[in-house]
């Protein structure tokens, strides 16, 4: 099996930038990849700014789209079926030092896929400082995985001692293709009272169930807005915000920058 070393990938870096031990890159990919097995030497994370691709992780497959947030782990096989031409990917790639030099364990993240809405909109500003690449980026997106990677180990730590309840919201909020979810149709689908749900929800997702649903629709957004000829209510309606104004509204306050901001980063 091909081992690819330190900041090697599949596609073709187009720009990098390397901080204490820390390489952050943006990589460009074809339909004709290689699709053979394959693990990196170190762990990194993956975000997708364009494009999508399926790929292999044991018997599992795991589809990509713009939004996704993916973790390896130092030397974790895995095997790429098919990227769409021009797809384009954020790296993270974190040395093995890094970890004993910070007392983090590599493995303390147990996802593949990170579905935490903080952690991912925390990945979004790391993107921003690279963009940036000032006096002040290096110490800013060090310090804005350590907090990333802090809340994706208390989460996964805490996995086992939340409620059915919670395990099912994520199925649904995962397998739900609509915008429909309110918190009345979701209590009944989980079975358990509105005024419980209001009331519990922000315990196990730190945000109301509003402002939870809010953030999904910024989410679902970025698929829409990698389109670069969508118009921007296109985006909004398509997203399940109401007007543009909403929607730029509310993308500026869980991404930090407006879509079009976030379009150029893309």
């Amino acid at each position: 099996m091909r081992i690819l070393p330190a900041g090697k990938y599949l596609g073709t870096k187009t720009e990098s930038y390397t901080h204490n031990k820390l390489i952050f890159s943006k990589t460009t990919y074809c339909s004709s990849e290689a699709k053979d097995w394959h693990c990196h030497q170190n762990a990194f994370f993956a975000y997708f700014l364009k494009g999508s691709n399926s790929e292999r992780r044991e018997s599992r497959e795991i589809v990509s789209s713009p939004g996704t947030l993916l973790y390896y782990r130092s030397m974790e096989p895995h095997c790429n079926q098919r990227y769409s031409t021009g797809c384009k990917i954020f790296h993270v790639e974190i040395d093995n030092t890094w970890f004993y030099d910070n007392d983090l364990a590599s493995k303390n993240v147990k996802a593949d896929v990170i579905k935490d809405p903080t952690a991912k909109n925390t990945f979004a500003h790391m993107l921003q400082e690279f963009e940036i690449r000032d006096e002040f980026t290096g110490d800013s997106v060090e310090n804005l995985l350590l907090y990333m990677w802090n809340l994706l180990s208390r989460n996964s730590q805490d996995r086992n001692c939340i409620p059915p309840w919670v395990k099912k919201f994520d199925e649904l909020q995962n397998d739900c293709t609509d915008n429909k979810l309110t918190l009345t149709a979701v209590a009944k689908q989980l079975n358990i009272h509105p005024v419980t749900l209001s009331k519990e929800f922000p315990r196990h997702y730190h945000r109301s169930f509003g402002d939870h649903v809010r953030h999904l629709r910024v989410e679902k957004a970025l698929k829409f807005l990698s389109k670069k000829n969508m118009p921007l209510a296109e985006v909004a309606f398509a997203s399940g915000f109401s007007d543009t104004s909403n929607f730029i509204r509310s993308f500026r306050k869980v991404k930090g920058i407006t879509p079009n901001q976030f379009r150029k980063l893309m």
